[in-house]
């Protein structure tokens, strides 16, 4: 039987992704021995990631939206 939560935990899954890499990468640029070439590639791709992002927190706001459950839960 499918759970009418699935659609918004998979968009909530797909969000969390792009949010732990930029985490990691931005940890990453505090270390005091990253060189200057891979700093700048390292923030072009935390710039990619932050816009990824921003796309699947869309996502789920919508697949929140269209959650019957959640409709339920507001309504009451």
């Amino acid at each position: 039987m499918s759970n009418p939560l699935d659609p918004v935990r998979r968009a909530f899954d797909k969000a969390v992704g792009p949010f732990r890499k930029r985490q990691k990468i931005m940890a990453e640029l505090k270390e005091s021995e990253v060189g200057k070439d891979l700093r700048a590639k390292m923030v072009q791709e935390a710039s990619v990631l932050d816009a990824e992002w921003v796309e699947a927190l869309v996502e789920l706001g919508k697949a929140m939206e269209a959650c019957s459950a959640i409709g339920e839960k507001k309504g009451a």
